[in-house]
């Protein structure tokens, strides 16, 4: 049998291409699902507590910003509205900059950059600069601060995500109820100049916590172990990893004589070892993985019960290949950014009914947060007990987030129809506002809402998942939070301008309930659409029977 002897040119070439692919590809190593990773979740549960902590007490300083700039409660409501609206939307944009430069850097720019503006808005003149220091300014800085805290926990962790998870997020509700009183206690000493001063201060304690935001890097045994594996699947013939690469790409070397597959095994174990040699310390992009703003357990994932391991798994989630190795070692400014922010997803009806849902829910979910302390003073409550609502909001919307997430783990529990549960309660708590007179009534109300915006937050990946799949988790997830931070820009001014407009808090509140409402109705249509387009599809299938005959 004769041999086939490749020249050592054509060998070489082969090693160009099999070099340019494995640039092409991102491996990652094990994530500790532990030891320094709650170091990440502590870290990431601080600022969660300290960015929605000041968004959602922003209520408490409304009333002295009004008195101090003579200004209208629907003009002042934009300050508080820019401020939450701007770090949802910058979403897309943060998740590229999490790429480019690491979770660390990112989120520490994000605290210096609110430190200042939280700072610089006590010398605002007028209520429009203050829309631009502490509303712009700062809610940007708080969109480079919330995004890497949230992304970080994803990738420290595999199967303890939904623990570590479910513990960074409920930073959220713990800043709910320890800055509502805080906000009070510094208005009476300091007055709202004073307490945005102390508050920049605080902000700058998430620079600390954003720098224990280490990246994950390559270690000498991820190295090692990546090295035996590849060797071992190359001489095998399997070269997974390979394998994967060349779906994307047309080869036609393929040598099938002895000489050949010696040279060959040769040539590629050698060019592993190099590689995996040049990949020690090398740090892992955030956004490499589809998985990575997932909040449930991935067990419940079609995609790791395919998998026969947790590495296996972890391979088939890589979702940003890189397309020029250029760009991510530091030719283009922001990298990725079209598959983050990739408009094609808003053709999937059901993603599109999902997205209308959480515009119009957050559109009124900000009322009560800014609305409910002046309205509770409005019927005689004293205001300590008032700002304790928000207190209260705090503590219940963080036990609820757990209850929300242990119930929607179980299999039989459809986490969707949670969610729109969640808004029935959300809609007829918000609608009952205007009828409460006696502090209990309040303190009902702000119970059921917590619960309400529990469940409507901290299912939406889980929610993303089911409707439209691991693999468009990261695109969908970053406009969904667009649709978000648009919402949340309208919704209290809005309300606001039907204060000034009747002196009544009734009008404000029916709308924001209006609004819940719609949402829910828009989320129970997604599914009947999603059900009805897989009948469609199971009809097709049935109906187009593949010829046999022509098999080859």
């Amino acid at each position: 049998m004769s041999k086939t002897k490749i020249p050592l040119q054509n060998m070489t070439s082969h090693e160009d291409i099999e070099d340019e692919q494995e640039k092409n590809v991102i491996n990652i190593p094990a994530p500790p699902d532990g030891g320094y990773g709650w170091v990440i979740v502590v870290a990431s549960f601080v600022c969660n507590m300290v960015v929605d902590g000041i968004c959602y007490t922003f209520g408490i300083f409304l009333f002295e910003i009004i008195q101090y700039y003579n200004a209208s409660k629907g003009k002042t409501a934009w300050v508080g509205s820019i401020l939450t609206g701007t770090y949802l939307i910058i979403g897309p944009l943060v998740s590229a900059l999490c790429n480019k430069f690491g979770c660390r850097a990112v989120c520490v720019a994000g605290s210096i950059i609110s430190t200042v503006a939280f700072a610089l808005s006590i010398f605002s003149p007028t209520v429009n600069w203050l829309m631009f220091t502490y509303g712009f300014l700062g809610g940007f800085g708080f969109g480079l601060i919330y995004l890497p805290a949230v992304v970080c926990v994803g990738y420290y962790f595999e199967s303890k995500r939904s623990l570590a998870t479910g513990i960074a997020v409920c930073g959220s509700g713990a800043g709910t109820f320890a800055f509502a009183p805080l906000a009070t206690v510094l208005l009476d000493r300091y007055g709202w100049k004073g307490a945005n001063l102390i508050l920049a201060g605080i902000i700058f304690n998430c620079a600390i916590f954003g720098a224990l935001m280490r990246p994950l890097e390559y270690t000498k045994k991820d190295s090692e172990s990546h090295t035996k594996l590849l060797t071992t699947s190359i001489s095998s013939g399997t070269a997974t990893s390979f394998k994967d690469v060349r779906k994307r790409n047309d080869f036609t070397h393929h040598e099938k004589e002895t000489d050949g597959e010696s040279l060959q095994f040769a040539s590629k174990s050698s060019l592993a070892s190099k590689k995996s040699t040049s990949r020690t310390n090398r740090t892992i992009q955030p956004m490499a993985r589809k998985d990575v703003f997932y909040s449930g357990s991935i067990e419940h994932l079609a995609e790791y019960q395919s998998q026969k391991s947790l590495a296996s798994y972890r391979q088939s989630v890589l979702s940003i290949p890189r397309a020029e190795h250029d760009n991510i070692s530091g030719n283009k400014c922001l990298p990725n950014m079209d598959q983050i922010c990739d408009l094609s997803l808003l053709k999937n009806v059901v993603f599109l009914l999902i997205g209308i849902s959480n515009f119009f829910a957050m559109a009124g979910l900000y009322v009560p947060f800014t609305y409910l302390v002046d309205c509770a003073k409005s019927k005689g409550i004293d205001g300590n007990s008032a700002s304790f609502l928000i207190s209260i909001m705090g503590i219940t919307n963080t036990i609820a987030r757990i209850i929300c997430g242990y119930i929607t783990d179980l299999p039989q529990v459809d986490a969707l129809f949670v969610n729109n549960i969640c808004l029935v309660i959300g809609t007829l708590s918000i609608a009952a506002i205007p009828f409460c007179n006696a502090y209990s009534a309040y303190v009902g109300v702000a119970i059921f809402f917590a619960i309400a915006v529990a469940g409507f937050i901290s299912l939406s990946s889980i929610i993303l998942v089911d409707l439209v799949g691991l693999d468009k988790l990261t695109n969908a997830f970053g406009l969904l939070t667009f649709y978000r931070g648009a919402a949340a820009l309208i919704g209290t001014p809005l309300a606001g301008t039907l204060y000034d407009m009747t002196q009544s808090y009734e009008l404000p509140f029916f709308v924001a309930a209006s609004l819940f409402g719609l949402a829910a109705i828009t989320s129970f249509t997604a599914p009947l659409l999603k059900r009805t387009s897989h009948k469609k599809i199971e009809t097709n299938d049935v109906l187009t029977p593949i010829n046999e005959e022509n098999e080859v």
